[in-house]
């Protein structure tokens, strides 16, 4: 691999990616503030709920009991996302996994800010719903669903991870963890690298605070996403350099 990519990831190996950054949160909240809607219609009237706060629901259903409600309420409402507002949430847990449902007003699911925000949410929330791997389910007000976006983790070695989002399966992510190996750019030192699928193929790596700002900086991982692009499917791909809060930073469109 390049040398100034390895020169440059040894400067980043600081990585924190797991835990909840109250101030990168409300930043990331603003992106959605616009599309939660305030009342829905609910999901079922059999369906219990927990109340967080005085408005906000979380309705929950099979395996989901009322202490996962809870948990995860809590999660969104430090996060930013319930405010006291009549947001709605459904939860639902069983054998294949667990489910949560958000309500969107028309149209809203298919705004790539609006996804890449919900993506960031659930792996966000992913410990108080019970972990990865979490499926999330943009729906109307009619709880309709208009889109399904999976988040899961997978380990690379003992320390490195690999993050697969919106359509992008646990097969993509191991793909692109041996690419990844085989270039020198994972070395079991705690690195984490995002892939992400929607309309498009994006590869988001985890530098640390201020990298992005440096001269050329995006260049080299550039270079580094070439050499593994046929693992994901090939060019097109986005780069993105992601902070440790895995916002993102920089971007560059390789064809």
């Amino acid at each position: 691999m390049d040398g100034s990519i390895v020169g440059m990831e040894e400067r980043t190996r600081r990585i924190a990616v797991n835990g909840l950054a109250l101030g990168a949160g409300f930043l990331l909240l603003a992106a959605v503030t616009g599309l939660m809607i305030e009342r829905s219609h609910r999901p079922g009237r059999s369906l219990p709920k927990v109340i967080i706060g005085t408005k906000d629901e979380i309705y929950y259903s099979h395996a989901a009991t009322p202490q996962d409600a809870r948990a995860l309420g809590q999660a969104l409402q430090t996060l930013g996302y319930f405010r006291g507002r009549g947001s709605t949430v459904l939860l639902s847990r069983n054998p294949g996994g667990t489910v949560l449902s958000f309500v969107l007003p028309d149209g809203q699911w298919d705004s790539l800010p609006a996804i890449s925000a919900f993506e960031e949410i659930g792996r966000r929330i992913a410990p108080a719903a019970g972990g990865l791997p979490l499926e999330l389910r943009l729906v109307n007000s009619g709880w309709h669903v208009q889109k399904t976006l999976q988040i899961g983790k997978i380990r690379v070695g003992a320390k490195d991870e690999i993050y697969y989002l919106g359509s992008a399966t646990e097969a993509d992510a191991r793909a692109l963890g041996r690419a990844l190996r085989d270039a020198g750019y994972l070395q079991d030192l705690g690195v984490s690298v995002s892939l992400s699928r929607d309309e498009s193929t994006a590869i988001g790596f985890v530098v640390g605070e201020g990298v992005w700002r440096q001269p050329g900086a995006i260049a080299g991982f550039e270079s580094l996403a070439r050499k593994v692009a046929p693992a994901v499917g090939g060019l097109p791909i986005q780069v993105r350099l992601l902070s440790p809060q895995m916002e993102i930073k920089e971007q560059a469109e390789l064809r």
